[in-house]
């Protein structure tokens, strides 16, 4: 089953240009497909009127008698034929220079085969978005090949259509001349849109604004309005364009329904989790109230323990009371001898240092009770510190 397909084209000299020098055809060939042209011509005095008629002419010609088994050779072919008849009329009319642009879609059903010299255009779009475009053949876009020049860059260059190739035209660009065809056809799906045209028409109106504009319309009320666009915006050009719509007569709407703020949901496999208590909320705390600190009694100094020793520290009160008692013990002692002899010298014991608030005070230590002396006598040597 074939693919119904909706084809209208429309021509218009624009806001700011004496005469059309752009060209179109929708032909029906012998064996039932589709041929669209669009040629933009170059010259100026009516030249490239000529140029674009002449090739335009020629292409669909040609083409209706080729064969189909090979539609990119047989597209190839005309554009060399079409470049020759567009040279003969520069001989035959005294207009040197002259010369036209020209793209070339041959439908058959669902398949588009595409080819093109200069920069006229074709669009492909599928769903709204734009999925194939042709390559202008202009200096400009050499630049932005090799990375010389950005897009936006080129669009207001004093270069943005000096061609490279051309249909006729200047002696430098025929020496280069060699027509772009693209060996695999575009296949066609319902709904989607091919759309031809010339420079006059994308100078004007940015790419991602063309689907925009045609969205939901007719076929024939798009070609129009795309046109109405191009001349609300200047008009600076001769606009031409072809618009085809595969399988109905309406370019598709894209969908534009609100999108929804994407949520986040548990991966597969995640334990189901127990919820929460709900937590009833707190009475706010009243102000605080500062309360004066209460003063801090120093502790009572503790009397260290002597160096070197360890056990329970001796209050140096007991120490001088110990001395005073042992003194009055020893003087009452020596009182009530009499006549004893003396005992031998006491052994010394350690001394020990006790620590006290004003510093450090020597103790000899307590004299040992003597062993008796041989004569019976006995001897205490009282030692005290500083």
């Amino acid at each position: 089953m074939s693919l119904p397909l909706y084809i209208h084209g429309s021509s218009d000299v624009g806001r700011q240009r004496a005469q059309n020098e752009d060209s179109f055809r929708v032909a029906a060939q012998p064996d039932g497909s589709r041929l669209l042209v669009v040629c933009d011509g170059m010259g100026g005095h009516e030249a490239g009127e000529v140029a674009s008629q002449v090739a335009s002419d020629r292409l669909v010609e040609v083409l209706a008698t080729s064969p189909s088994d090979n539609p990119p050779a047989a597209i190839y072919q005309a554009f060399v034929e079409a470049n020759q008849a567009v040279l003969d009329a520069v001989v035959t009319r005294g207009a040197p220079g002259m010369g036209t642009t020209g793209v070339i879609a041959w439908v058959m059903s669902s398949r588009c085969y595409v080819g093109w010299v200069g920069d006229s255009r074709l669009y492909q779009f599928r769903a709204g978005g734009l999925i194939e475009r042709t390559r202008d053949h202009t200096r400009v876009a050499q630049l932005i090949t090799h990375g010389i020049l950005t897009a936006e860059e080129a669009r207001n260059h004093p270069d943005a259509h000096v061609l490279v190739q051309a249909l006729g035209g200047s002696p430098g660009v025929q020496k280069s001349f060699k027509p772009e065809v693209w060996t695999e056809p575009l296949e066609l799906r319902s709904g989607d849109v091919v759309l031809l045209c010339s420079d006059g028409l994308y100078d004007l109106i940015e790419d991602h604004e063309l689907y925009r504009l045609i969205e939901g319309r007719d076929y024939q009320d798009a070609v129009e309005r795309l046109i109405q666009t191009a001349n609300e915006r200047g008009g600076a050009d001769n606009i031409t364009v072809i618009l085809l719509v595969a399988g109905q007569p309406e370019v598709p709407r894209t969908a534009k329904g609100p999108q929804e703020a994407r949520r986040e949901t548990l991966p597969d496999g995640m334990p189901m989790l127990a919820p929460e208590p709900a937590v009833q909320a707190e009475p706010a705390p009243e102000p605080r109230k500062r309360v004066p600190a209460a003063p801090v009694v120093p502790a009572a100094r503790a009397e260290a323990e002597p160096a070197g020793r360890s056990g329970r520290r001796v209050p140096l009160w007991w120490v001088l009371a110990t001395g005073i008692l042992t003194m009055g013990v020893g003087i009452a002692l020596g009182l009530g001898a009499g006549n004893t002899a003396s005992p031998p010298a006491p052994v010394q014991g350690p001394s020990a240092t006790v620590e006290s608030d004003g510093g450090t005070a020597q103790d000899a230590g307590v004299a040992r009770t003597p062993a008796p002396a041989p004569s019976g006598e006995s001897r205490v040597t009282e030692s005290g510190g500083k």
